[in-house]
């Protein structure tokens, strides 16, 4: 397992054109914009006042932890799922798969891509989210403003817990929208296909919640609207909401004020075990299929 999981590090970081443009585009752009600012802060003494003028002083913990969500937005998403379905669809268009993987070994070559694909998406957030805030330090030198919280014994071990359960919830919720791309690439063993498929996934996930309105309307009955809370988006917002606000999802609420219930507050952890159980599913249908396609074809 070692040697494959070298081999599919090698497979896939010396593709440089795609893993640079689809995955190290975020940090490049996390330098780049931290170089500009830096830049015109040094050659403006206007920029430097204004440039917080309207936001106020920055908060590092904010800084290092605002670069997570990125990859939870639609044009974050669609980088990462373009890179996943290159991973796996492409294996189909070079014809690298066929008549050379026997059958009992297949899980292995799946397992080594999901493995390496968490290893890319993990690094190269780490190293936006590390460029922007230690970048947000220096510009916060040259301009002469506070970068709070002050660091404390306290401050450092809440931020230390927020910033792990971000992590976590990156590398999951990444994980199960790439299992679109990557079932979809199973299927159409197209590139494009994967990406296509992928995206409009991603795009039409926040309708669930128009139809679980329709149904407990139609229905005159709320189990409609407990069935969403199982969501994928719904997760990934709720444990959002808890990361940056400490409290549930707030909106949610509304859906059920309609019915004059209350709305459950879910917890973070409710919200990251349901991730995790599309996770396990969504990687397990991966394996399941792919062991039984007949990929000669």
């Amino acid at each position: 397992m070692r040697n494959l999981l070298r081999a599919e590090w090698q497979k896939m970081v010396g593709n440089k054109w795609v893993t640079g443009f689809l995955i190290w585009v975020f940090p490049a752009g996390a330098f780049g914009f931290v170089t500009i600012m830096t830049l015109f802060a040094l050659l403006s003494p206007e920029f430097g006042d204004n440039i917080y003028a309207i936001s106020g002083p920055p908060l590092w913990t904010n800084a290092f932890l605002g670069p997570w969500d990125f990859a939870n937005n639609l044009f974050g998403r669609t980088f990462l799922l373009g890179f996943t379905a290159v991973t796996f669809a492409g294996e189909y268009q070079w014809g690298t798969w066929k008549n050379i993987i026997p059958r009992q070994q297949r899980y292995r070559l799946i397992a080594a891509k999901f493995i390496n694909l968490g290893v890319l998406i993990l690094l190269a957030f780490s190293l936006m989210s590390f460029i922007l805030g230690f970048g947000q330090m220096v510009l916060t030198r040259i301009v002469d403003v506070p970068y709070g919280p002050e660091l404390t014994s306290d401050v450092l071990r809440q931020f230390l817990s927020d910033y792990a359960i971000q992590a976590t919830l990156t590398f999951i919720s990444v994980f199960v929208v790439s299992t679109y791309a990557a079932l979809s690439a199973l299927f159409m063993k197209s590139i494009l296909g994967g990406i296509m498929v992928g995206v409009g996934i991603s795009v039409t996930e926040p309708l669930v919640f128009v139809g679980s309105i329709s149904l407990a309307n139609l229905f005159d009955n709320t189990i409609f609207l407990h069935l969403a809370r199982f969501s994928p988006y719904y997760s990934i917002e709720n444990a959002r909401a808890w990361i940056n606000n400490d409290q549930a999802l707030s909106w949610f609420g509304s859906f059920f004020e309609m019915f004059n219930e209350p709305a459950p507050a879910d917890s973070l952890s409710f919200s990251l075990l349901v991730l995790a159980g599309w996770l396990i599913v969504g990687v397990g249908l991966v394996l399941y299929l792919f062991q039984r396609q007949d990929i000669t074809t």
